[in-house]
């Protein structure tokens, strides 16, 4: 006797051969089902296709999982495109950065050096005025001849600055190198310098180049130009006096005295002038009476970039009375 067979997780191959528990009947025909409370003669005609839809099933679901593949692989490209355009972005954000950087250091340092070179310049004229006498007649042109031989270095791995120095006439009254400021601008009548600077560097590494010309107005609180006029002057009323005067008696008592009378209307002005004057006599002969007479003017308390100091011009003549 026949009995039923029971398929519940059986599969159907496309051969025809049914899968039934792992094993595979070698059947051509449809499985007729039969539960077992089922009659012999009532059997269902159904026919399990459950193999042909699991392929497909297994199909589709591997050409989704290609489809997700690709589609992480579009995103990840997009991502890293995105992250490398960043990156490089960063990057040439910190370049630049690095350039303003440097052209900015450059910049300090030149302004620095700038104010360096200036100082250098006033320290000079001031150790020439203070360590010199000067004539009182060639004062002015020997100070100006000085000043344009004047000149500074600053240097540094990525800057040079030169300074040189010239007198002028004329200027701003205000100047910008803030470093200088005391002795910043143009005064008339003081010891008034031009000072011309340039400035080269770079940063080489970065592709940075520095260059910068400027002029810069100092001045020393000396009045060189007032104080040779009025020693000029001093000398030449004397040297009137004198040559103007008959004496008869060329001894020290009688000279000086009117000599020192000669020097008074100068020896007042000057003092008005903030300047201290001094007259010298020495009879060098008395056929004729002749006197070398010698007129210093000075400028005490004139403050410069390395304290206060004295300037000192002179002149001196010698004359002869009338007899």
């Amino acid at each position: 006797m026949a009995h039923p067979v029971f398929a519940s997780n059986g599969l159907r191959s496309p051969a025809g051969a049914v899968k039934f528990l792992g094993h595979v009947l070698g059947c051509d025909r449809t499985i007729r089902l039969r539960p077992p409370s089922t009659k012999r003669g009532h059997s269902c005609n159904t026919r399990f296709l459950f193999d042909a839809l699991s392929s497909r099933a297994t199909g589709m679901a591997k050409r989704a999982g290609i489809g997700a593949t690709v589609a992480a692989a579009v995103i990840f490209s997009i991502v890293l495109a995105s992250s490398f355009t960043v990156y490089h972005a960063a990057q040439e954000d910190a370049r630049l950065h690095s350039i303003s950087n440097a052209a900015d250091a450059l910049a300090d340092e030149g302004a620095a050096f700038e104010g360096a070179g200036g100082a250098n310049i006033l320290m000079k004229e001031q150790a020439f005025l203070e360590s010199s006498i000067l004539d009182c007649t060639s004062a002015p042109s020997t100070v100006s001849g000085e000043i344009s031989s004047l000149t500074d270095v600053q240097r540094s791995a990525n800057l040079t600055v030169v300074t040189s120095a010239s007198p002028t006439l004329r200027g701003p009254v205000a100047d910008n190198l803030s470093m200088l400021a005391p002795f910043g601008g143009y005064v008339r009548g003081f010891l008034d310098t031009a000072l011309h600077e340039e400035s080269k560097g770079s940063e080489s590494a970065l592709g940075v180049s520095y260059v910068r010309n400027e002029t810069h107005y100092v001045n020393l609180p000396v009045r060189i130009g007032d104080m040779a006029a009025d020693c000029e002057q001093a000398l030449s009323e004397i040297e009137g006096v004198v040559s103007s005067t008959t004496l008869t008696n060329c001894t020290a008592p009688t000279v000086f005295p009117l000599i020192d009378a000669a020097a008074g209307g100068p020896n007042t002005k000057a003092m008005a002038s903030g300047f201290i004057f001094a007259v010298d006599s020495k009879i060098v002969g008395v056929a004729p009476c002749s006197v070398k007479v010698t007129v210093t003017a000075s400028e005490a308390n004139v403050m410069g970039p390395e304290g206060a100091f004295t300037v000192e011009l002179q002149d001196e003549a010698l004359v002869d009375f009338e007899q």
